[in-house]
């Protein structure tokens, strides 16, 4: 795992962390609720994205892997 993929992994657990806070203690309205869903989300998107570019650049595909 290169560190893009590290630093993506590791905001979507803050990010999952503090939604779940936020909902738990209902601190905050719904809008910065709606804004962290978001904010996951977006954050998933690039995350698949930079591991797609990885696996393009390295050629090797969980089958790959699964052979060696």
């Amino acid at each position: 795992m290169n560190k893009a993929m590290i630093a993506h992994h590791t905001l979507n657990i803050v990010l999952m962390i503090i939604l779940i806070i936020v909902n738990h203690f209902n601190v905050l309205s719904l809008p910065v609720s709606i804004i962290l869903a978001i904010s996951i989300t977006i954050n998933a998107a690039l995350l698949i994205r930079a591991n797609r570019k990885k696996i393009e650049n390295d050629g090797v595909t969980i089958d790959d892997y699964k052979k060696k």
